[in-house]
């Protein structure tokens, strides 16, 4: 067949052939999409499948093995034996003494018992037990020993502190029905008192006009000299820091240092000039000495009371008056005495509250014009806080 029948054999065939519409094709497509899918799916089942049996397989075969040799133990039953009875000919176990007999003993020699183990001779057998038996414990029995006797202990050493060894706050007594006090010890105080000064409102001081250079202390070169009405004196302050010292039993020395501030008001005359309502300022420095005898003293409350004296001097007076200022100096000594009662309490071991109201009284010493010139009887109100050494 020559290449031209060829080609009429050809569009012969193809003489009623239509060309598919495009849908067609995309139904082919999705189709032939399809089946590939499945043959995907179908082979990755049939792997997963074969590659379980594989491992299930190779668990079985290739899983330990129980080692041999070891197995469970066996379940033993313990009986008991009843040991054989001793023959007579065996040598006698000894028994402990009774009690009364060792108490007796050693009240009689002063020795000491004690028990030691003893085991029961017993005669070998030729009968055995062939069976292992658990071991029985051999019964125990206590054989009274007498040991040598003890020489008494020396008595023990008293190490009780004497009166003189124990410190100086310990409260001792020897009556047990006697209430309990304490030692007196070393205090030291601070206080702050107010002098009462007898005028119409307590504070200030009125007494009668004078004028006399006198008043100012006696002074042999003195530019001022008081001259005045009505003068007026302010409340004394003092500040002090005062120590104890127990002497014997419940007496007790006090002294220490204070400081007192004086101040006046009055009309005076510098070089013949008269200034009206001129201040006159006193600084005081003083040394108390008083005894004190306590009446009452417990751990936290006490009542005492003194008497004494002091001696102050003045180191500094300053004059104030139309916006000048005027220093002197001021000779001697003040001289004072006192009595009073105070009450003192310890609401912590060792810090205190006290108050010690007392009289006071200045002696005539030539010092400036002051409260103390013109009042000597005073009635001071102490307060202050104490500190147990």
């Amino acid at each position: 067949m020559n290449a031209n029948e060829f080609d009429r054999v050809i569009r012969d065939r193809l003489s009623g052939v239509t060309e598919a519409a495009p849908d067609v094709w995309e139904g082919i497509s999705s189709g032939l999409a399809r089946r590939h899918r499945r043959v995907v799916m179908r082979r990755f089942a049939t792997g997963a499948v074969a590659a379980a049996a594989g491992l299930a397989l190779a668990l079985l075969v290739f899983r330990d093995r129980v080692p041999e040799g070891i197995g469970t133990a066996p379940v033993r039953i313990a009986r008991a034996v009843v040991a054989p009875e001793a023959p007579e000919t065996s040598a006698p176990v000894q028994d402990v003494a009774p009690i009364a007999t060792q108490i007796a003993h050693f009240t009689k020699q002063q020795t000491t018992a004690s028990a030691r183990v003893v085991k029961p001779s017993v005669p070998a057998t030729a009968e055995q037990p062939t069976v292992a038996e658990p071991a029985v414990a051999d019964p125990v029995v206590a054989e009274p020993v007498v040991s040598e006797p003890v020489e008494p202990a020396a008595p023990a050493e008293d190490k009780r502190l004497t009166e003189d060894q124990l410190p100086a706050d310990f409260w001792d007594s020897q009556d047990p029905a006697e209430p309990r006090s304490r030692t007196h010890t070393s205090i030291i105080s601070l206080h702050s008192n107010l002098s009462a000064v007898a005028s119409e409102n307590s504070l200030l001081y009125e007494a009668s006009p004078m004028h006399a250079s006198s008043q100012t202390g006696g002074q042999a070169v003195s530019r001022v000299e008081p001259f005045s009405e009505s003068p007026k004196f302010y409340a004394p302050l003092s500040l002090g820091l005062q120590l104890e010292l127990p002497l014997a039993g419940r007496l007790s020395a006090v002294t220490g240092l204070s400081y007192s501030y004086l101040v006046s008001r009055y009309d005076i005359l510098v070089d013949k000039v008269r200034y009206e309502d001129a201040y006159n300022q006193l600084h005081y420095l003083g040394i108390p000495l008083t005894l004190s005898y306590r009446f009452v003293e417990t751990p936290t409350f006490g009542f005492y009371a003194s008497a004494g004296g002091a001696v102050e001097k003045c180191v500094a007076q300053r004059y104030v008056y139309a916006n000048n200022t005027l220093s002197e100096k001021v000779g001697g000594l003040q001289w004072s005495a006192r009595v009073g009662l105070g009450a003192e309490y310890w609401f912590v071991p060792r810090l205190g509250l006290y108050f010690d109201p007392s009289l006071v009284y200045y002696f005539d010493n030539n010092q400036p014009l002051s409260i103390r010139t013109q009042q000597p009887v005073q009635a001071r109100f102490e307060v202050g806080l104490r500190f147990k050494l």
